[in-house]
């Protein structure tokens, strides 16, 4: 028993360490993808939805064009929501558990292929290094989270009596994401340097396992069409992304030892040769130590090679919208740690306790940048705005610099940076519906329009750009302009709801009454899909049963009434309707 309640200790100090390390970066709130994954996702707003999860990808987010294949990613999300609803602080705090755990993890396998004594060192290097505040600090990071929890564990469990706790443990890392397929063969080629080919084929149908699950795991993609959805998508060339992430792994290497320069959006260049300096220089450093770890693949500098390598293939191969993310080394980053305890211990052997200030005082250095980066991480304004100061020549940080000015208020400001943004890229569609926004709300409605269709050009699948469209028609009193505009909205994305509800005061403008309450029931059937709005489920509610009223259809404008006025109160800003449809409920009910 001594021994478990030992573990347990060191589990809690590590986690009151990591509370008070990032605990300046907890009530942050949500930032740029979290708000269509986690904030007006209406996929996680219940419980109920969770089997869904397993079998439709389109419920990773709130938009259409959204889709990935994480089912337990969005599972920890609804258990999130349904424990404290919108609350960007009890997401966090999840996350930093799951870092709590894959640091305590990570201990256990330093002190396994190191040493008993380096293991709480190691514990406490990957809890409190810069590199990962990303990965806290980010809600929508819990996928790396989970995946390095999982793998990780399963590394912990490989050499275990039975096989089911390293398969089971693999699939909660494939079922978190799709990078988790890289897990057995950083067992397998981690086995093979320690014991050699008869290590693996001693423990051959526990890999055979491992082979089995994730062809398994790779006909769901399909089956789901993630993966036909995620090609189609593809925004630059396999061979391209390969020689851009042969620089990447240098300069992953280079922030893992240099933790000074993180930022949300690195000016990193894509490079569509090897003929540069810079990739021939990368690929050559990149192949000599790999080549050297080979020969030497016994000494724990090279298992830390391989650990790396592997964890990030799948980001060599697969090109995604964001060149460099600090969030992807995660797991990987485990072997460049590993390199580095390596270098640690040999220096530790030759000058003895002499470093032990020094390591002290690498520790503190660490904790100090993880806390003056969480601060970065504490208002979406100060993220992108320390983003747009390290990378100015970057049209993505400025234009989501622009967003988060939008929703504090700050236009003008906004409407600066946004200018900037689209003239550094001015194929960027949703700064164009974000312009279009800020020119209506100046009373440019001609500017909106014109910023508006040049935003659909770019991307007609955007369902909201549309929503725009028809809103600003509706305001310059173009009804069937409008209509037509909400009813190609309702095409691209069927349950906007917002939208559904526009529609029918647009068709009740046109005097048709019957059509403008049918679209009033199938907002309110749809209520769980309202996201991103001012004006709550209960506008729909008040609108339909002012047309049911209307229509003569006096019970079922009581009953909307008394919902309106249920919902309305909820909010301040609404409560002159809700007092009203309280009078009107009351009205009908005396009759």
């Amino acid at each position: 028993m001594i021994p478990q309640l030992s573990r347990w200790r060191g589990l809690l100090l590590l986690a009151l360490l990591g509370l008070l390390v990032f605990s300046n970066a907890l009530s942050g709130p949500f930032h740029y993808d979290d708000l269509h994954s986690i904030q007006y996702n209406p996929h996680i707003r219940t419980l109920a939805e969770i089997p869904r999860h397993f079998v439709d990808p389109a419920t990773f987010s709130s938009r259409v064009r959204g889709y990935m294949y994480r089912p337990l990613l969005m599972t920890s999300y609804s258990l999130d929501y349904a424990l404290w609803g919108a609350n960007a602080t009890g997401f966090r705090v999840v996350n930093l558990l799951l870092h709590v755990i894959a640091s305590a993890l990570f201990g256990r396998l330093a002190a396994r292929w190191v040493g008993r004594g380096v293991g709480v060192g190691a514990a406490v290097l990957f809890l409190v290094h810069p590199l990962h505040s990303e990965a806290v600090d980010y809600i929508s990071s819990r996928s790396d989270l989970l995946v390095a929890v999982f793998s990780l564990a399963a590394l912990v469990t490989i050499r275990a009596t039975r096989p089911w706790p390293v398969l089971l443990l693999y699939v909660g890392a494939a079922l978190s994401k799709s990078v988790a397929v890289t897990m057995p063969a950083i067992a397998a080629i981690l086995t093979i340097a320690e014991q050699g080919w008869r290590g693996l084929l001693r423990d051959r149908w526990r890999y055979a396992g491992l082979a089995v699950l994730s062809i398994g795991y790779l006909m769901i993609l399909w089956s789901t069409r993630f993966l036909t959805s995620s090609f189609e998508k593809l925004p630059r060339s396999p061979l391209t992304e390969f020689w851009t992430q042969v620089k990447a792994l240098v300069y992953y290497g280079w922030l893992s030892s240099s933790p000074v320069h993180l930022n949300v959006d690195h000016a990193f260049s894509v490079a569509s040769s090897p003929t540069s300096a810079t990739v021939a220089l990368a690929l050559a450093l990149v192949l000599s130590v790999f080549l050297l770890s080979i020969r030497y693949h016994q000494h724990l500098p090279a298992k830390g090679v391989f650990f790396f390598a592997v964890a990030m293939l799948p980001y060599m191969l697969v090109p995604l919208n964001i060149v460099v993310s600090e969030r992807r080394t995660y797991l990987a980053s485990c072997g460049l740690f590993l390199i580095g305890i390596w270098a640690w211990r040999a220096a530790r052997q030759r000058w003895g306790t002499i470093l032990r200030p020094v390591g002290l005082g690498l520790c503190a250095v660490l904790v100090l940048l993880t806390l003056e980066r969480n601060e970065v991480w504490a208002t979406d304004v100060g993220l992108w705005r320390d983003a747009v100061q390290k990378n100015p020549a970057g049209a993505r940080p400025r234009l989501n610099l622009a967003l988060a000015l939008k929703r504090h208020g700050d236009l003008f400001e906004a409407g600066e940076e946004l200018r900037e943004g689209l003239r550094l890229n001015p194929d960027y569609a949703e700064g164009w519906v974000v312009m279009g926004q800020l020119r209506q709300h100046d009373g440019d409605s001609a500017g909106a329009l014109d910023a508006y269709r040049r935003g659909a050009a770019l991307d007609p699948t955007m369902a909201g750009v549309y929503h725009d469209l028809g809103n600003i028609a509706m305001h310059l009193g173009r009804i069937d302009s409008a209509v037509v505009h909400y009813q190609h909205v309702l095409q691209l994305a069927p349950r906007f709801a917002e939208a559904r509800n526009n529609l029918g005061m647009a068709l009740e403008a046109q005097g048709n009454w019957s059509e403008a309450l049918d679209s009033y029931r199938h907002a309110v059937r749809d209520s769980l899909f309202w996201t991103n709005t001012d004006d709550p489920v209960g506008g729909a509610w008040y609108n339909r049963a002012r047309a049911a009223e209307h229509l003569g259809l006096e019970e079922e404008a009581m009953e909307a009434w008394f919902e309106a006025q249920k919902s309305l109160a909820k909010d301040r800003r609404h409560l002159d309707r809700a007092q009203w449809a309280q009078e009107q409920w009351e009205r009908l009910k005396q009759r």
